[in-house]
């Protein structure tokens, strides 16, 4: 790849969890009890060789600079490539004007500092693993200004990625229509989020958005401009899930305890980076039983865990059954409680009930640090 390339995470509109992304963003809210789910895209962006990373941060700042802290887990060498937080602090305290396009023009002296040729714009929500540099090279060889990359779903969007745009591509392959999803058809191309475009059309782009009106964001753009302006659709073929509300967090997590459906996501060639942490390896005691379960280091079983996905330092303690659940990191599930279909957050500890217990289109959630 012989240009320059900015990577550009979006965390503006992603959708929410409730109450679990009261205090966090939805970039950095953990996955699979060791991961956050802004890791996908910024381990995509340094696989692929894109070293300048910026992060568009539409609140709770503190959550998405505690997870990527220096950005030593993702750039080894300064002197090659950047990741910062783009935060636009005047208009953080009013939501309308905080926007990802006001973001931008807030923080131009990054896409000053970085001069790049080519802009990779993605949003966390949707978890997949893309070569970037192949669908770059695509671009340019198509020799269009935006391309926009899609999954096809097939008897699926009645109850699956609700919200997300839905657009509509003419024989040629341009989106000449992009919507929002409201569950009323149930097969469609859907935009997984994902821009590639030359750093001069992001200027245009911007320059529309501001000349039209202050409350617009890169999205109303697009659709704004799908009619009348080439955006070049390129589909994608994988693993592709838009993690867009609590059941389906829980949902989502748990299918990848499924080995299958763990490999098209996980390759062994495509690693996925993350913050470190110097823990302890898991302790399954005697008289615990684990069956088909994520185990994050620090965690102590002495229960039993079926089908779940745990944090750090959890403790389970004897007789307490945890199923179909996913914990957040130092969480304690007292003695000869059961917990079936719960996301339960961060630090906090069931220590005076015996059933914690929700549906998996309704999981109960425990907020963080609460006792119950």
């Amino acid at each position: 790849m012989a240009y320059k390339v900015a990577g550009i995470i979006d965390c503006f509109g992603n959708p929410e969890f409730g109450p679990l992304t009261q205090h966090r963003p939805m970039a950095s809210t953990s996955f699979l009890g060791r991961y956050s789910f802004i890791d996908f895209p910024l381990s995509n962006f340094l696989n692929s060789g894109i070293l300048n990373m910026g992060i568009l941060c539409q609140n709770h700042i503190r959550s998405l600079s505690k997870h990527v802290g220096n950005g030593r887990s993702w750039i080894s060498n300064t002197k090659r490539g950047a990741l910062e937080i783009l935060y636009d602090e005047p208009n953080v305290a009013n939501p309308a004007y905080n926007t990802d396009i006001a973001d931008i023009i807030e923080n131009k002296v990054f896409f000053k500092d970085v001069h790049p040729d080519y802009v990779i714009i993605v949003s966390p929500n949707f978890v997949y693993e893309a070569d970037f540099s192949k669908l770059l090279d695509e671009h340019v060889a198509s020799g269009d200004r935006i391309t926009l990359l899609y999954t096809h779903v097939e008897n699926g969007l009645r109850n699956h990625f609700i919200g997300a745009d839905k657009i509509g591509i003419s024989s040629r392959g341009k989106v000449n229509r992009m919507e929002t999803n409201m569950g009323d058809e149930d097969s469609g191309d859907i935009s997984m989020g994902c821009l590639i475009l030359d750093y001069p059309m992001l200027e245009s782009l911007v320059e529309y958005a501001r000349s039209t009106s202050s409350f617009f964001n890169l999205d109303d753009c697009l659709k704004y401009l799908a009619p009348t302006v080439m955006i070049r659709a390129a589909k994608f073929e994988g693993y592709v899930r838009d993690f867009d509300s609590l059941p389906h967090y829980l949902e989502y997590s748990l299918e990848l305890l499924d080995r299958k459906v763990f490999d098209s996501l996980f390759q062994e060639d495509w690693p996925l980076h993350t913050r470190t942490y110097d823990t302890v390896p898991v302790q399954c005691r005697a008289g615990s039983n684990v069956t088909n379960s994520y185990l994050a280091n620090g965690s102590v079983i002495e229960g039993k865990v079926t089908g779940s996905i745990l944090g750090r330092n959890v403790r389970i303690e004897k007789g307490a059954e945890v199923i179909n659940s996913v914990i957040g990191n130092d969480v304690v599930i007292s003695e000869g409680t059961h917990v079936e279909n719960a996301v339960i957050d961060r630090d906090a500890q069931v220590l005076h009930v015996a059933e914690v217990i929700g549906s998996k289109e309704e999981p109960i959630y425990i907020a963080r640090g609460d006792i119950v």
